[in-house]
């Protein structure tokens, strides 16, 4: 395996590394490019992204991880362009610089939280991309942030009080010999568990029930996902990844209503929902099965021919 830092872009001012196998790659496999979760430096939240690129190259495929401009070690653009304009632009530097000097003309593009949303936008535009792997996709939406701390909160004392508390001789004392808080006891039970659970079930009733689509999320990330079925009728391969409870995956389920009754049942869409992981995949048994399900992915989806 070789790992090499290379300048991208215009002046030279993105940052990346090329992972590649030492020997020839595997046959018509596309490169892939991984892209910034959010605003996080390009190797991903607990290093998945450094991991997941040597993962795929042991499996023999090139992989270029980089900093979008102004991100991890990537300098800010110098012309005057959106922030869209140039996260495309700095997307096509990249393909290019792969299809230059590796042959590449085809790609996998992957990416973790808002780097997922940065993979399904820059596909919509670049036939070069024949495959997409979004991981636990979010759009910064206040109101489903709002929604996931209430969920989470409320989750969190029923434990406390359910597992913890009631179980515990210790704590028993305490309110038995009058030397527990009780307004905090109460205010946790009415507030963080009662009121927050009912705040959170209304909320995602009244999006289940009553929104539109385009009223689930930000109107720019609604515009995204409805894009999907023009992906797979151009045979562009999808693969939505989640880990289960996430309210990404509430809301990204919701935005695929539409979609599915467009897409039907095709082979070219796959939503995965992986139990027993946090958001970043923080343990290492979450990690190791996500690099494994995207590895064979990757590979039952090859074109036969480049």
């Amino acid at each position: 395996m070789k790992e090499n830092v290379v300048l991208l872009g215009t002046n030279q001012n993105l940052v990346g590394v090329v992972t590649e196998p030492d020997q020839t790659p595997a046959a018509n496999m596309p490169a892939v490019i991984l892209f910034n979760a959010g605003l996080t430096h390009r190797v991903g939240p607990n290093r998945i992204y450094v991991k997941l690129a040597r993962y795929l190259t042991e499996k023999g495929m090139v992989v270029l991880r980089f900093d979008l401009s102004g991100v991890g070690d990537s300098s800010v653009r110098t012309d005057v362009t959106s922030m869209e304009a140039g996260v495309m632009d700095d997307a096509k530097h990249v393909m290019d610089y792969l299809e230059r000097t590796r042959g590449t003309k085809q790609f996998f593009l992957m990416g973790h939280c808002g780097g997922a949303l940065t993979s399904l936008g820059i596909a919509t535009i670049d036939p070069r991309v024949i495959g997409i792997v979004m991981i636990n996709a979010e759009g910064g939406d206040t109101q489903w942030d709002e929604y996931d701390r209430k969920r989470k909160l409320s989750a969190y004392y029923e434990n406390y009080y359910g597992r913890g508390a009631l179980t515990s001789s210790e704590k028993w004392k305490k309110v038995l010999t009058g030397k527990a808080s009780y307004g905090s006891i109460l205010r946790n039970i009415f507030v963080n568990i009662l009121w927050h659970r009912i705040s959170a079930t209304f909320f995602k009733l009244k999006k289940t029930l009553f929104a539109k689509p385009e009223a689930l999320t930000r109107p720019e990330v609604a515009a995204l996902f409805a894009n999907i079925p023009s992906l797979v009728e151009r045979k562009t391969q999808i693969l939505i990844i989640y880990s289960q409870g996430s309210s990404g995956l509430e809301r990204t389920q919701l935005l695929l209503r539409d979609v599915r009754k467009k897409i039907g049942d095709s082979p070219r869409f796959k939503l995965e929902v992986m139990p027993r992981c946090d958001h970043t995949f923080t343990m290492i048994d979450s990690q190791q099965r996500l690099y494994h399900m995207i590895a064979d992915w990757c590979f039952a989806n090859k074109p036969t021919t480049t």
